[in-house]
C-alpha cells in the first residue's frame, strides 16, 4: 500500500474532522509563507494527527503550537513533531482554559489547520457560544465558524491564517454575516479544493475551499481566486498556480473561485442577440416527485420513472435504469407526470447536477423523480431544444456552476435557475437544432451512441459559434 493509500486508510477523527492530505497542509503553509515576513510562532488550534505542526517545523519556525480535544491524536503524532512542537489536549473552543494554560491571543505569526466541520461533528450551543462575535445572541452555531473567529483571535496583528472551510461558508445565504465578518480583514486568497479530498466513512465529496487571511483591516484590496481540479496541482510551484488564478473584487453574496472564474473567463455573449433570463421564458418550473421508504415500490409494467440517472446531455436513455410505477400508486404522481417539449433538468447531485434533456415525444412520457426540474417553456416548438443544449454549452455551464450550493450533496436552487441567461437565435436556427436533436434522440434509441455523440458535438460547436463573442 502506497503511502497516499495508506493516509486514506486512516480512521477518521471523531470529533468530525478528516485528516488532512499532507501535500495539502504543505501547499497552505508555504502560500501563507509568501506574506509573512518573520516565522517565530505558529499554531494549528485542531491539530490531528500532526501534519501541519510537522510542515512547520519543516519550514523552520521557532515556536510550534498545537491544539487538539482528541487524546488519541497523540498516538499518531510523530515522536518528532511531538518532541519539538508543544502539545495541548484541550478545547480549543475554550478561550479561558487556553488563556490559563499559557496560550496567548494575538500572538502567532501564522494560524494553520482544517477544523472539525459541524455536519460531522454538529453544532455549539452551550456558553461557549458567548465567548465569540459570531456566537453571541445565537442559539447554537456551526463549529468551523467559532474555529474560524478563533484562529484569527489566536493570530497576532499582521499575521497570517490559512484555514480549510465547507464551502457553504462562502456561498450560503444564511450565512452572509459570517462573509461580513471575514471581510473586515484583509482575505489574500480563496483556494477552491476538489471534492473528496477527506474521503471516508462519512464523506466523499464534500467540497471546501482555503481562506487565506491577514489580520489587518480591509482597505478593498482585490482577493485571488483559486480554482484546483486535482491535488497534483497544489504539489509545483506555487507562482504556476498563481498565474492561473484570478484578482477579484469580493462580492459578500459570494467568496467561492467559481463564482469569479465563470464571470471573469473572457467569454462573454455574441452581440446582436436578444438576452432574456429563464423566468422570462418559462410557463412553468416544478420539482419532481417520488416516494421513500415502504411507499417506494415499483412494477413491471405501468409508467416509466425518469430517474436523474436516465437525463443524459443525448436524450433520456431508459436503458440506463428501466424501471415502472404502477398507474394510480402511492408513486403515481401527477404533477410529476412530463410532457412533449418539457425540459428535465438534474438539479441535484455530485457529477449528475446541471444535465438537461428534452421529453421528445410519447416515448419519452413518465414521471419525473424528485431529482428533477420540470421545465416547461411559453414557446414548446423550438425553444426548449435550443435551451436544453444551451444549458451545456460554454456560456450555460458557466452560469450554472454559479449556482451550485451545498457542501456534501449539491444542489441548484430554482431561484437561482431561473436567473439563466440565454440569448435567443433567430427561428430558423432554432429550427436546425430542434431537428438535429431530434435525430440524435432517434439515433440514441437505436443504440447508435456513437453517432449521437457526434450530432451531440455538432450541435454544442453550433450554439457556442452563435451565442459566444470570441
Amino acid at each position: 500500500m502506497g503511502q497516499k493509500e495508506n493516509y486514506f486508510a486512516k480512521k477518521e477523527k471523531v470529533y468530525g474532522q478528516f485528516f488532512t492530505p499532507p501535500l495539502v497542509a504543505d501547499f497552505i503553509v508555504r502560500f501563507a509563507l509568501m506574506f509573512l515576513d518573520g516565522r517565530e510562532r505558529a499554531i494549528d488550534p485542531a491539530c490531528g494527527d500532526g501534519v501541519f505542526l510537522a510542515k512547520l517545523i519543516n519550514a523552520g519556525f521557532r515556536e510550534v503550537w498545537g491544539v487538539d480535544i482528541d487524546p488519541h491524536v497523540l498516538d499518531l503524532i510523530p515522536i518528532n513533531v511531538r518532541e519539538r512542537a508543544k502539545i495541548l489536549i484541550m478545547d480549543a473552543l475554550s478561550r479561558g482554559g487556553l488563556l490559563e494554560s499559557g496560550l496567548p491571543e494575538n500572538y502567532f505569526d501564522l494560524v494553520v489547520g482544517n477544523p472539525p466541520f459541524s455536519s460531522k461533528y454538529g453544532r455549539v450551543s452551550d456558553t461557549r457560544l458567548l465567548l465569540y462575535e459570531l456566537g453571541r445572541g445565537r442559539s447554537s452555531q456551526a463549529i468551523e465558524v467559532l474555529f474560524l473567529e478563533r484562529f484569527i483571535q489566536l493570530a497576532r496583528k499582521d499575521g497570517v491564517i490559512g484555514i480549510i472551510l465547507p464551502e457553504g461558508i462562502f456561498a450560503s445565504k444564511s450565512l452572509v454575516d459570517v462573509r461580513k465578518f471575514i471581510l473586515k480583514y484583509r482575505v489574500l486568497a480563496v483556494v477552491s479544493l476538489p471534492r473528496g479530498v477527506f474521503r471516508g466513512t462519512l464523506s466523499t465529496s464534500s467540497k471546501t475551499h482555503i481562506l487565506f487571511l491577514k489580520k489587518t483591516p480591509n482597505n478593498g484590496e482585490n482577493v485571488l481566486m483559486i480554482e484546483t481540479n486535482s491535488l497534483v496541482e497544489l504539489e509545483g510551484n506555487i507562482e504556476d498556480l498563481l498565474k492561473r488564478g484570478i484578482s477579484v473584487k469580493p462580492q459578500i453574496e459570494n467568496l467561492t473561485p467559481r463564482f469569479y472564474t465563470s464571470v471573469d473567463a473572457g467569454i462573454g455573449f455574441k452581440t446582436g442577440l436578444e438576452v432574456k433570463t429563464l423566468d422570462e421564458l418559462v410557463e412553468e418550473i416544478k420539482t419532481g416527485a417520488t416516494e421513500y421508504g415502504v411507499k417506494r415500490v415499483f412494477s413491471e409494467k405501468g409508467l416509466r420513472f425518469i430517474s436523474a440517472k436516465i437525463v443524459t446531455p443525448l436524450g433520456l436513455d431508459f436503458s440506463r435504469d428501466e424501471r415502472f410505477v404502477e398507474p394510480g400508486s402511492h408513486m403515481d404522481k401527477p404533477r410529476a407526470h412530463v410532457k412533449p417539449g418539457d425540459i428535465l433538468f438534474v438539479r441535484v447531485g455530485v457529477g449528475c447536477s446541471g444535465r438537461a434533456c428534452v421529453v421528445v415525444d410519447d416515448n419519452d412520457l413518465g414521471i419525473a423523480d424528485d431529482w428533477i426540474y420540470i421545465i416547461r417553456l411559453k414557446d414548446k416548438e423550438y425553444l426548449p431544444y435550443y435551451v436544453a443544449i444551451y444549458m451545456q454549452s460554454k456560456l450555460g455551464r458557466m452560469q450554472i456552476e454559479r449556482m451550485k450550493r451545498g457542501v456534501g450533496t449539491v444542489n441548484i436552487p430554482k431561484t437561482e435557475l431561473l436567473k439563466l441567461k440565454i440569448p435567443i437565435p433567430p427561428t430558423d436556427v432554432l429550427k436546425e437544432i430542434k431537428n438535429k436533436y431530434v435525430e440524435m434522440v432517434v439515433k440514441l434509441r437505436k443504440g447508435e451512441k456513437k453517432e449521437a455523440e457526434k450530432i451531440f458535438s455538432d450541435l454544442l460547436n453550433l450554439v457556442e459559434k452563435i451565442t459566444v463573442n470570441t
